[in-house]
């Protein structure tokens, strides 16, 4: 199963779309819950669990990196389709490079 996510500098948490969980075989909504805030209007609730991560390489389209992560689940994002990764799990475990000027990213 693949998702897209958006590296998201300004996300405090990594969070995806809830009926992601489902596919997961994750129950929600499950004791480990967060509310947080800026993916819709208001306040959102996430239901957090740890999934085994993927990072795909988008040009050749292989496994790069395989992780653990602790996310969330949220319907909040269910009208994008995308997950969000954020400062913790995502930057606190990787150097992230942003060069907006030259047009890339670098994960380390």
């Amino acid at each position: 199963m693949g998702i897209l996510a958006l590296v998201d500098s300004g996300a405090d948490d990594c969070i995806f779309p809830a009926s992601i969980a489902s596919s997961l075989g994750i129950e929600i909504p499950n004791e480990r819950a967060y509310v947080f805030s800026g993916a819709a209007p208001g306040h959102q609730m996430a239901y957090f669990e740890t999934v085994s991560i993927g990072l795909i390489d988008w040009e050749t389209r292989e496994e790069v990196r395989r992780f653990e992560l602790y996310c969330g689940f949220s319907s909040a994002l269910e009208q994008t389709g995308l997950g969000l990764l954020g400062q913790e799990g995502f930057f606190s475990r990787f150097r992230v490079t942003i060069d907006r000027a030259g047009g890339y990213f670098e994960i380390e």
